[in-house]
């Protein structure tokens, strides 16, 4: 038996398709077996090739077992095609199928009766909208009932896209919960402050809005809260608005999570959780290295022990340091310098790779190297928890000065100990508040960044562990855990990266973490409230600190400076205009500048003069010893062709043509190679008629190759293709097949244009079937051996 074996979903040997043996049923009675009365015995999915041995067995065995006559097949997709190869008895021939029947019709006849989905269309998945299901709108419906089959009867078929490889664990979502929700209550102490907010309105921002999250959220690991950089652009916002009292400020902060929770919301139920893409990677990291030096900046003054006003801008913060670094406070200095070493010791040594690295280190050669030691072990837990450890570390050393009669350390002082209060947002303060349009411009870019943020951090360990999650979803789960936020007094909150990958150390696997984090947040703001007002902010400014330096990419500047001139003027300009104004203008000026560059790079795309080189056309300036055509040029434009750049290829095919001219070459065709080419609007169209119409004048030909069906589809309907006929000109699918012909004066073009008037006719039929390709047929393969007809 002739065998045709395509890949399977299982072992994806190859391209895309799955193999089943069916059989024709052919009743004495009634004469030869029709497409229409084609009958199938599924005797499983043959899965590759290597199975092969198995089918003639199979179906042997298949044959002894059945009294009526039979002609065993075998049906698989092959490309196109559906492919039927045959053993036929003497008394049934091939002939008997019709070669007509529409391979959809007869696959989908055979699948139904098998139960599986359609065979002709399996492929169309790729091109299908996954379907909306209102158990996406709250995920616990989706993943509680996972978590209660991995502890009873096993996860089934279905989950495995929302588990990946990462199980469900009850116990290390409760370690990962409690070690977190310690390291958090500091954590959100020290960005309250940040935001030049209360600090009571950390714990408030870090309790029911990480329930709310972990009733809506689809990424696993991620532990959502108040983060530095959220805290940054808060504090700048209301800055901005000139609110400097404890009143207006948590009502305008308030106001702004109530704002940002309206715009995620409506950003998510529109599902344009894509839109964020349109801000590029380079403005991203020099928009995150500005934060970052404005953080660190910004806490300086509490590490020094000094006194200098909130500014709205970095550089009056570094010129208020200038002129106040003479009244340090040295018991200060020793005791936050001291801190934010050890901080920054442990976090650097934690991250500093393998034994093997460690070993040859300078520094951590003298730190444990083994991580399967208990030294190691417990390392990395002081390390993870360092932001407690800096808490509990900054209150023993204030105690003991105080003990020892040292004055001028700064302590955090009063602290409202009412516990969680609600309230309507802004309350109060609606009048001062709405009357800067600046509030709803901070919003949406917090919202934007917050959303980046989060989408960064739980997108890198959704990968790690190959579970899927919803952009969409993750909008309106942030919006609505901003929402939660901004009636308890709270700050715009998103999910962090330092407490996601304590998370995801210890254990977590689902939001279960989250809630138990929140949960011990509740404790705190009940019983540790009235000891914080005795914190040193000292202690405090280190952790700070520390979470900011993760936001300072250098190596994304060398990496630019060294590759991409382009993208390094984009980051300088979005990193000065960052700190000379504030990082939410810094954003916007990226967000120009890169829009600029991608517009100019859109209007002087590569265009370049190919030759052939080993079967292949290279462009001529790096492979000068490339051969063109004696009688042809060949250009190739790496770009779309629209009104922006398609004056720029026209001159260029003239430029070409003169060039080899003036060598003393007799130029007969233009060649245009469109292999690149994945669009073309109406003025490109224009152009290339334009084109044929102004070489034929120099009696010249424009030939049009290597299309891709869309734009030969396009340059059909457009009339192009008849217009540039019209001049002497062709369309051609193939580039090699287009040189063969201009090389040869006699050859005939009409075989070159049925292709490309198959595949507009193919792909015109295309619409007509979901997924848009087109419909193929049934053919008959012979079996080895076979006589030919």
């Amino acid at each position: 038996m002739m065998s045709c074996f395509p890949p399977c979903f299982d072992c994806h040997h190859g391209t895309f398709g799955s193999c089943r043996p069916t059989s024709l049923a052919r009743d004495a009675n009634k004469g030869p077996t029709t497409a229409a009365q084609v009958t199938v015995a599924f005797e499983g999915t043959i899965t590759c090739e290597d199975k092969a041995a198995g089918i003639q067995e199979e179906l042997a065995a298949l044959a002894a077992t059945n009294a009526s006559e039979k002609a065993q097949k075998h049906v698989c997709v092959e490309e196109q095609a559906v492919v039927v190869t045959s053993d036929c008895p003497a008394n049934l021939k091939l002939a008997d199928v019709s070669e007509e029947v529409q391979a959809p019709s007869l696959a989908n006849e055979l699948d139904e009766e098998a139960g599986l989905p359609p065979l002709g269309v399996k492929w169309q998945v790729l091109y299908e909208q996954k379907p909306f299901s209102p158990k996406s709108l709250f995920p616990p419906l989706i993943w509680i009932p996972q978590y209660w089959r991995t502890y009873h009867g096993g996860i089934r078929e279905e989950d495995r896209p929302y588990v990946g490889e990462l199980p469900f664990s009850l116990k290390g979502d409760t370690i990962a919960g409690l070690t977190v929700g310690v390291m958090l209550v500091p954590q959100c102490l020290a960005f309250a402050l940040l935001a030049g907010l209360p600090i009571q309105t950390g714990l408030y921002s870090s309790f029911l809005p990480l329930l709310v999250y972990a009733l809506f959220g689809t990424m696993r690991q991620v532990q959502t809260g108040p983060t530095a950089l959220m805290c940054l652009l808060t504090g700048q916002a209301l800055d901005s608005l000139g609110v400097t009292t404890a009143g207006p400020r948590i009502a305008g902060a308030t106001l702004m999570a109530l704002l940002v929770a309206a715009i995620s919301i409506l950003l998510g139920m529109l599902r344009v959780g894509g839109v964020v893409n349109f801000i590029s990677h380079t403005v991203l990291s020099a928009f995150s290295t500005a934060a970052g030096i404005t953080i660190l900046t910004s806490q300086i003054k509490d590490v020094l022990g000094i006194k200098i006003p909130r500014s709205k801008y970095w550089w009056e913060t570094v010129k208020d340091l200038v002129l106040t670094v003479d009244e340090t406070h040295v018991p200060t200095f020793i005791m936050g310098l001291t801190i934010l070493v050890v901080l920054l010791t442990l976090k650097y040594w934690k991250s500093a790779g393998s034994a093997e690295k460690r070993g040859k280190h300078l520094i951590w050669r003298f730190f444990p190297k083994n991580k399967s030691s208990l030294a190691f072990r417990s390392l990395k837990l002081v390390a993870d928890l360092s932001s407690l450890l800096a808490v509990l570390t900054g209150g023993l050393w204030a105690w003991a000065y105080r003990a020892a009669g040292v004055e001028g350390v700064k302590l955090v002082g009063t602290v409202q100990t009412d516990g969680l209060t609600a309230g309507l947002p802004g309350e109060g303060y609606y009048s001062e508040l709405f009357g800067d349009s600046t509030l709803f411009v901070s919003a949406a870019t917090i919202a934007v960044v917050g959303f980046l943020e989060s989408v960064a951090v739980g997108g890198k360990f959704a990968a790690m562990s190959k579970y899927i999650f919803d952009p969409n979803q993750e909008l309106i789960a942030l919006g609505l855990a901003n929402l939660a936020s901004s009636f308890v007094s709270g700050f715009p909150v998103t999910g962090g990266f330092s407490r996601s990958a304590v998370n995801v150390t210890f254990g977590a696997t689902s939001l279960l973490s989250v809630v138990i984090s929140s949960l011990l947040v509740l404790l705190a703001v009940y019983i540790l409230l009235p000891a914080i007002a005795l914190l040193p902010l000292a202690s405090m400014a280190p952790i700070i600190m520390q979470g900011a330096i993760v936001f300072i990419d250098v190596h994304e500047f060398q990496v630019a400076f060294r590759s991409y001139p382009g993208e390094l003027l984009v980051m300088i300009a979005t990193l000065i205009v960052s700190l000379a104004l504030t990082v939410k203008e810094g954003l916007l000026a990226g967000f120009v500048c890169s829009v600029l560059k991608t517009l100019y790079e859109i209007a002087n795309p590569n265009l370049a003069l190919v030759g052939e080189i080993q079967g292949n056309f290279r462009d001529m300036r790096y492979f000068p010893q490339a051969q063109q055509a004696p009688n042809a040029v060949v250009v190739r434009m790496d770009a779309q062709v629209h009104f922006a750049n398609s004056g720029k290829l026209k001159d260029f095919v003239f430029k070409a043509v003169q060039v080899r001219e003036s060598m003393g070459t007799k130029i007969d065709y233009a060649v245009i190679d469109g292999k690149s080419v994945n669009s073309i609007d109406l003025t490109g169209c224009q152009m290339l008629e334009g084109l044929a119409e102004a070489l034929a004048g120099r009696k010249q030909k424009l030939v049009v190759a290597n299309l891709k069906a869309p734009i030969a589809a396009l340059l059909h309907t457009t009339g192009v293709q008849k217009h540039i006929k019209k001049h002497g000109g062709q369309l051609c699918l193939d580039l090699h097949e287009a040189m063969d012909l201009i090389a040869d004066p006699t050859a005939d073009w009409s075989a070159a244009a049925d292709k490309v008037n198959l595949l507009v006719e193919t792909r015109g039929s295309v619409g007509k079937s979901p997924g848009g390709s087109m419909s193929p047929t049934v053919r008959k393969v012979e079996p080895a051996g076979a006589p030919s007809p």
